[in-house]
């Protein structure tokens, strides 16, 4: 049996919609879409345990607070004006100072 991989599409953009309609035909895929404007969007999330969360970066509804609460969880911005992909590191780091912000850019960097 075909291992699935849990995408979740994050938002209300039609750009998500047809984004939404285009990975239903993928094979391995289980595509769910949240909207990001109703208040159990977060419980949603949760329940679901997604592989990856895909967004559209030029919507107003930006899931900046899913990279705190879920790390390590890939999130995939999508930019239809520029057909860009922006894949974001939901990696944390303790940074007490500066020395330790310059040790985290120099881990990130190699």
């Amino acid at each position: 049996m075909e291992e699935r991989q849990t995408v979740v599409l994050y938002g209300n953009s039609l750009f998500v919609t047809g984004m939404e309609a285009s990975l239903r035909g993928e094979r391995g895929l289980e595509v769910v879409r949240i909207d990001a404007t109703i208040p159990s969007a977060a419980q949603c999330l949760d329940a679901l345990r997604p592989d990856v969360v895909i967004f559209d970066l030029t919507a107003p509804n930006s899931p900046s607070s899913i990279l705190q609460e879920y790390p390590g969880l890939p999130l995939i911005g999508l930019d239809p004006n520029s057909d860009t992909v922006v894949v974001f590191s939901s990696q944390q780091h303790t940074v007490l100072t500066t020395n330790d912000l310059a040790q985290v850019i120099q881990r990130i960097r190699s």
